[in-house]
């Protein structure tokens, strides 16, 4: 009887370092810089994920450079096969994704690829459909934090620093293998002319979006220039730009009149800076739209809200039409 091999064979993440002359060896204090870089992305991606892990790493000179991290938890009994599976695929895709078009494909792409070459079919080897689509929805679910970390982007940005540097390497691969070494994914290759596109420069400004937020007001502004509104949010005092032209435009026509309690559901807009150890500071908010304004208890949609609203149901007779 057949059977679909376990989430258990995936057990290792294979780093190819592919070298232009052909040898087998790296400089050493380059490549334990480097491998420094993937364990503290591989810690900070298994700690998002909620695992405690030991890490060991198995180095090889046979076809260029590659070495094997075998990610294990700590609690075996605690921790199942298949969150180890998915820790292993989400740190694969975090090597060699940007998470957008200017810092290499996104998340999403990266997890399809690696499962592109999978035989499927029952009897044969590698993962069961079921077992990956599973594996994929769970991975695409943890997207968000990834791609919003920077000190995830910043580690990422100093181990393509390192390669750029050393010119024999002239691309970098990640795959996933069994417990015998042998490749379960599609091998996903980095080459050196994209190695730039990886790159944070330390102190540079990174951002990321936060849907529904609720921001309580403290004080708005109500006369035009660059003044920063206060309010709290997740009961921390914060100052930030009202970017929503509309929004701001009836606060200063009268139309909506703060009083005490008064809150706002909005999109807010973070700015992180990050140093060269990966460590975030919180620069700056900005609200970009505001869908609703609560005042005595009583929820009001904006303008904004309601247009939106209007073109998605005609995007939906569009699509309905056409179908």
């Amino acid at each position: 009887m057949d059977v679909t091999p376990d989430l258990i064979t995936i057990n290792k993440l294979q780093f190819h370092y592919w070298l232009s002359d052909k040898t087998h060896s790296m400089d050493a204090l380059v490549y334990n810089k480097c491998e420094r870089e993937v364990l503290e992305i591989a810690r900070m991606v298994a700690k998002l994920c909620g695992v405690s892990v030991s890490m060991e790493t198995e180095p090889s000179g046979k076809g260029g450079l590659k070495s094997w991290l075998t990610l294990t938890a700590k609690s075996p009994k605690k921790t199942s096969q298949e969150k180890i599976a998915l820790l292993n695929v989400l740190v694969a895709a975090s090597i060699v994704s940007g998470g957008n078009v200017q810092s290499g494909p996104p998340l999403t792409n990266v997890i399809d690829n690696l499962f592109a070459d999978q035989n499927v079919d029952a009897g044969q080897q590698g993962l069961g459909f079921e077992q990956i689509e599973r594996l994929k929805g769970d991975a695409v679910s943890m997207l968000s934090q990834i791609e919003q970390n920077g000190a995830i982007k910043k580690r990422r940005s100093n181990f393509y620093q390192l390669v750029s540097k050393y010119h024999r390497v002239k691309g970098i691969s990640v795959v996933i293998t069994d417990t015998a070494k042998k490749p379960i994914t599609k091998e996903q290759l980095i080459t050196r002319d994209r190695f730039n596109a990886f790159k944070v420069s330390s102190g540079s400004t990174l951002t990321y979006i936060l849907e529904s937020a609720v921001v309580d007001i403290i004080s708005p502004v109500l006369v035009t220039g660059k003044h920063k509104w206060k309010g709290i949010y997740n009961n921390k005092s914060i100052s930030f730009t009202m970017k929503s032209d509309e929004f701001l435009s009836m606060v200063q026509s009268g139309k909506v009149e703060f009083k005490s309690g008064s809150s706002i559901n909005c999109r807010l807009e973070v700015e992180k800076k990050i140093n060269s150890a990966g460590i975030e500071k919180v620069t700056g908010y900005n609200i970009i739209g505001v869908a609703s304004y609560s005042e005595n208890g009583k929820t009001t949609e904006t303008p904004e809200t309601k247009q939106k609203q209007k073109e998605n149901v005609v995007n939906k007779k569009q699509l309905d039409l056409f179908a």
